[in-house]
C-alpha cells in the first residue's frame, strides 16, 4: 500500500519544537514549510520597523527546525510579525494539507504572539489545524 505524503505548514514561535514535531508529523511528510513569525521584538522595535534582528532570529530558527524535521522537501522562512498574517501569507504560496501551529505557553510568549494560535485555528477554516504548545524552557 502506498502512503500518501502530506504537505504541512508549520507556524512556530517556539525555537525548540523539534522532538514534538517529529512525533506529531510522523514519516509521511512530503513538503514541509516552516515559518517563524518575527515576534521577538519590543514594541519600540515594532513601532519603528526596526525588525532586522527579529527577522534574522526568525530565519535562523526556521532553518534549524526545518533541517531537524524529516520531509522529502523543506523550505524555511521568517514570517510577518503577526502570526495569523504569516500563516495566511504562507498558504497563498504553499498548498498545505494541514497547518501545525506551535506556540509557547502564555507566560513565555511575547506580546505579539499571545492568543495567536486560537486565532489561526479559527481563521483557517477548511484546512486541518493542529495546535501545539511547547516550552522553550527545557
Amino acid at each position: 500500500m502506498v502512503t500518501r505524503m502530506r504537505d504541512v505548514l508549520v507556524i512556530t514561535s517556539s525555537e525548540w519544537p523539534v522532538a514534538e514535531l517529529r512525533t506529531m508529523l510522523g514519516e509521511d511528510v512530503g513538503e514541509l514549510r516552516v515559518v517563524v513569525p518575527m515576534v521577538r521584538q519590543s514594541r519600540l522595535q515594532w513601532l519603528t520597523n526596526a525588525e532586522d534582528d527579529a527577522r534574522e532570529h526568525a530565519e535562523d530558527a526556521a532553518s534549524a527546525i526545518a533541517e531537524a524535521v524529516p520531509s522529502e522537501q523543506t523550505e524555511a522562512a521568517a514570517g510577518d510579525d503577526d502570526p495569523l498574517l504569516a500563516a495566511k501569507d504562507a498558504l497563498r504560496e504553499f498548498g498545505a494539507d494541514e497547518v501545525v501551529v506551535v506556540t509557547r505557553p502564555d507566560e513565555e510568549a511575547t506580546w505579539l504572539e499571545r492568543g495567536s494560535a486560537e486565532e489561526i485555528g479559527q481563521e483557517l477554516g477548511g484546512i486541518k489545524v493542529t495546535l501545539l504548545t511547547v516550552s522553550d524552557k527545557a
